[in-house]
């Protein structure tokens, strides 16, 4: 009997950082290792990755990292984990490419043979413990869920999946290949459960064919296509309408344009050179097609700079049809709707398909119950979502004939033990979890402290105060200057500006005359301190606001201020 775990570093209760641990006789096999995308509201911040603290300090049991595709939800941190872990990572081509960009990106070296290429039913062996890939229908092509088998049985990870028996080719998934996994007697069917409360399944709602294929004939405008660059089955789509109609595509992105040029696709598409053409001859042309892609905010970023006129290279005129081809993203909702306007303004015919037209190629309710019919599993463990959707992919197990009692729902941070019984129970410890924060300067450097002083900075502004006093007598040698920004416009001639001058002189002559009978009395830390509070306060009263206050007090040598003859040679 083996001793089985499962954990959730992230992906649970939540949308995105997906990163999941299942660990066999204290050897540990991570599956997918994902970011997300903050909302709008947390300032400054890139994108929010897992804890790895719980890997870091267990690195030396680490056996293998296990991606299902190269979504930033699923393998975003992996170049966070490789700057910290040197660890394998086992995935298919298209993933090796895209994650080795990257890399490159982030400016993380010697990894470059962590990466080891599989193949669909391709198995890795650790011992007793053996882990094959099976594809999967989603986004990217050639997707893998993965069964780890062990003596207790096998343990089947699905994180993207849909049921689709009429994809052919890279999108397709091979139902023999699952026959085959579930005869041998699955222990566990860990289950994506994001979208399992859309009733029904996925098929045919992910496809957009039916909505790109007037203005894919119209070739007396130019068309343009905004998707997010997971979206590489709606890459397909697009590519084989624009071939149909003998119309050629220009590609705005560095994720997209790897992905065009990769071996999958080149095969698959049959694309030529004379299929592409540079976003210069898109500019020129009449009736071109341009890509453009971006993850999480950077679509519409980028979709915000042309609308407005500030990008060098696109320019969108009235000639033009603009697609959102993508619905929002969880917590992009308000940016979505905020860019329909700004590309409204531009005059060109726009088009926006919503989660009601468009559906993400993740498993919706029927998806998981046929999966878990097909899997037959002792027990079922949803993952990836909300509280909610766990809720649904729990009721489509039990439709699925999954007793009820071996289906469990677990926060990030817990351990699930699994019997060979198929017995799912919590254990009393817990791995600690929690969001790390990274912007353009770092990872986890940016604590609640600095988000809340960015949100002040934003609702109430900032008060730069800059005094000289003399280091000698502390004597004030200068006007007290004050800036504002952001708060309240108001000149020196202000009754406010006037009495916050006061204030400050008032602190200043204060801690002078204590010095003279105390030198330790005199301490700028104090002093600055003092001058916020007060600052704060008044500005409080008077206005409302309750700023970000600076100040900078300058100590100028003494010796400057005395008369010369009294003044050494050296001075």
């Amino acid at each position: 009997m083996a001793d089985i775990k499962f954990m959730a570093l992230g992906g649970q209760d939540e949308r995105g950082k997906n990163i999941f641990v299942i660990s066999v006789n204290d050897d540990l096999y991570i599956f997918d290792a994902g970011i997300k995308f903050p909302e709008r509201s947390v300032l400054g911040i890139d994108v929010i990755i897992p804890n790895f603290e719980y890997l870091k300090a267990n690195a030396k049991k680490i056996k293998g990292i296990f991606l299902s595709n190269p979504s930033s939800n699923n393998s975003g941190a992996i170049s966070y984990i490789l700057r910290e872990i040197d660890v394998p990572v086992y995935c298919n081509e298209l993933t090796t490419t895209i994650l080795k960009y990257r890399n490159m990106k982030y400016r993380i070296k010697n990894r470059e043979n962590n990466f080891k290429i599989i193949n669909d039913k391709d198995i890795v062996s650790f011992g007793d413990v053996k882990i094959e890939a099976f594809r999967t229908t989603a986004a990217f092509p050639e997707s893998f869920g993965f069964a780890m088998h062990t003596e207790d049985g096998v343990i089947v990870y699905a994180g993207d999946y849909i049921i689709d028996g009429n994809e052919q080719s890279y999108f397709s998934t091979d139902m023999n290949h699952l026959n085959e996994i579930a005869k041998k007697g699955v222990l566990a069917f860990i289950s994506d459960a994001e979208y399992a409360s859309r009733i029904g399944y996925t098929v045919p709602n992910h496809r957009i064919e039916k909505f790109i294929a007037a203005p894919m004939k119209d070739k007396k405008r130019r068309l343009i296509l905004g998707m997010f660059e997971e979206d590489v089955f709606k890459l397909f789509e697009i590519i084989k309408q624009a071939k149909a109609n003998d119309r050629k595509i220009a590609v705005y992105g560095k994720t997209i344009t790897k992905v065009v040029e990769s071996k999958v696709i080149q095969e698959s598409l049959q694309i030529s050179e004379k299929d592409v053409i540079s976003i210069e001859d898109f500019m020129k042309s009449e009736d071109g097609i341009l890509l453009l892609t971006g993850a999480g905010d950077l679509l519409y970023t980028r979709l915000a700079k042309i609308a407005a006129g500030n990008d060098d290279k696109v320019e969108f005129t009235e000639n033009d049809t603009i697609i959102l081809a993508t619905p929002p993203a969880a917590g992009v909702e308000k940016r979505h709707a905020e860019i329909l306007d700004e590309l409204a303004r531009t005059n060109a015919k726009l088009v926006s398909l919503s989660d009601k037209n468009i559906w993400s190629m993740r498993a919706s309710y029927e998806d998981i119950k046929l999966m878990t019919i097909i899997m037959k599993p002792k027990s079922f463990i949803p993952i990836k979502g909300l509280y909610k959707d766990f809720l649904n992919a729990e009721r489509a197990a039990i439709e699925a004939g999954v007793e009820k009692k071996n289906i469990q729902l677990i926060n990030n941070g817990q351990i699930l033990k699994i019997s060979e019984e198929g017995k799912l129970i919590i254990a009393s410890d817990s791995i600690k979890t929690a969001d790390v924060y990274v912007d353009g300067i770092g990872v986890g450097d940016i604590g609640a402290v600095v988000l809340n002083e960015r949100k002040q900075l934003a609702t109430d502004g900032a008060v730069i105060i800059g005094a000289n006093v003399n280091n000698k007598t502390k004597d004030l040698i200068s006007l007290i200057d004050i800036q504002m920004r952001g708060v309240i416009y108001i000149t020196e001639e202000n009754p406010i500006f006037k009495l916050m001058q006061k204030q400050i002189i008032d602190i200043l002559e204060k801690y002078k005359n204590e010095a003279k009978t105390n030198p330790n009395a005199y301490d700028l830390n104090a002093i600055k301190k003092e001058i916020v509070s007060r600052i704060r306060t008044t500005l409080k009263q008077e206005t409302g606001k309750q700023p970000i206050v600076l100040v900078i007090i300058n100590e100028i040598d003494g010796t400057f201020f005395e008369p010369k003859n009294n003044r050494s040679r050296n001075s």
